[in-house]
């Protein structure tokens, strides 16, 4: 059998401290450096199109929500799992960047809608396909039935860290019902919003 850093670190907590549980490792350490990777190679992958992970992960959320490719700030907070102060900063520099313009919002010219330009819907449609075939590619390790596996086994503790997004906006970026959740990866905390009943996910025990 392979073995990985996971299994050293668990090998010296083993020895240092015989008695500590560190059985999460297995999973949820594997899960953390699993992603830490990802970011990485995503980095060397968007860089030969004068892209960071940061500014295609705004471009992409508003590309997937189809026209007119709008999206009001605390949406794509929640898709990006960043604060609010955060996410202004993100924006800042993508609109820096010709990709984004900031809109009133037709019903509260005190808010803002986030729209993406010609520009950053051109690129966004250049990078995302490469994108997803090389990030496809580093699943090959694991055959049809086990990725199907896996993808379910994640979604089980995905629900667990955050709510079931169960509406979706209209063009202008108002809100309404949906009847079913969004999709996203597509991290933190966005998804601390706990308190609204009937969008909670199940808790794990």
């Amino acid at each position: 059998m392979k073995r990985d850093a996971i299994d050293k670190f668990t090998g010296e907590w083993a020895r240092e401290w015989p008695d500590l549980d560190v059985s999460h490792l297995e999973t949820v350490g594997r899960i953390w450096r699993i992603s830490e990777h990802l970011r990485r190679r995503f980095e060397l992958w968007l860089q030969p199109h004068g892209l960071n992970w940061e500014t295609f992960d705004v471009i992409v959320s508003l590309r997937r929500r189809g026209a007119p490719h709008r999206m009001r700030p605390t949406e794509l907070s929640e898709a990006c799992l960043l604060t609010s102060g955060a996410m202004t900063n993100r924006l800042d520099r993508v609109e820096r960047a010709g990709l984004i313009v900031r809109r009133p919002a037709p019903d509260d010219r005190r808010s803002v809608l986030v729209e993406l330009t010609p520009k950053g819907i051109a690129l966004a449609d250049q990078v995302i396909q490469p994108h997803f075939a090389a990030a496809r590619q580093l699943l090959e390790c694991l055959d049809d039935r086990q990725q199907q596996t896996l993808a379910h086994l994640l979604r089980d503790v995905l629900t667990t860290l955050e709510p079931v997004d169960d509406e979706v906006a209209d063009d202008d970026g108002t809100a309404k019902a949906s009847t079913g959740a969004a999709a996203g990866l597509d991290k933190g905390q966005a998804a601390s919003k706990t308190g609204t009943k009937g969008k909670r996910a199940r808790r794990s025990t």
